[in-house]
């Protein structure tokens, strides 16, 4: 598994964007990464962001059920919800539909949420949420958005992946939530 620090040595991330996303992991904060198409590096970067956590701080992973709501939010939240990918089924963990209506729900409840999403722009996973039941105001709740990007064919194991973006995203009660860009890839890669 790599660790952020992997991916600064490669020149995916500089330091400082590295640093952006070890406070997210450290203080146990939610996020999403999205990227497209498949294959990009959106489950190797969430599971590098997750590994900045505290050791002991609790992971819950859910695959959509209401039995795993009705037993989460039987005791106080307390951890990260993973969430294997929003937006669409096809494997154990991949959520669509009333399952993502779930998610929200533990959420809204107190866990913080860690997944991916096949999308390409911020506006683009406010779309795959809304496609998926989930209102605006509900989707701004995350308040990390991580964006990967493959530098080539993203089917080639050599193929360099970079973090392109990382917005901090900020409920104001509309359908666009208000954005800030922390991080912005300087477009180098290594050799």
């Amino acid at each position: 598994m790599l660790t952020l620090q992997d991916l600064v040595s490669n020149r995916s991330i500089t330091d400082n964007g590295a640093d952006v996303l070890r406070t997210i992991g450290a203080a146990g904060h939610p996020f999403l990464v999205y990227a497209l198409p498949r294959n990009a590096g959106k489950s190797t970067l969430v599971e590098a962001i997750l590994g900045t956590a505290a050791p002991d701080l609790p992971r819950h992973e859910f695959f959509g059920t209401e039995a795993e709501v009705t037993s989460l939010c039987a005791s106080p939240a307390h951890g990260y919800l993973l969430v294997a990918e929003i937006g669409h089924r096809g494997r154990p963990g991949y959520l669509a539909g009333d399952e993502v209506g779930r998610v929200f729900q533990l959420v809204a409840h107190g866990y913080s949420l860690a997944s991916s999403l096949h999308a390409d722009s911020v506006d683009e996973v406010f779309d795959v949420l809304r496609r998926n039941g989930v209102a605006t105001a509900d989707a701004a709740t995350i308040p990390y958005l991580v964006k990967v990007r493959a530098l080539g064919s993203p089917d080639s194991p050599s193929t360099p992946r970079v973090v392109e973006q990382i917005h901090e995203i900020a409920p104001n009660g509309t359908d666009t939530p208000g954005r800030k860009l922390l991080y912005e890839w300087d477009g180098e890669v290594s050799a």
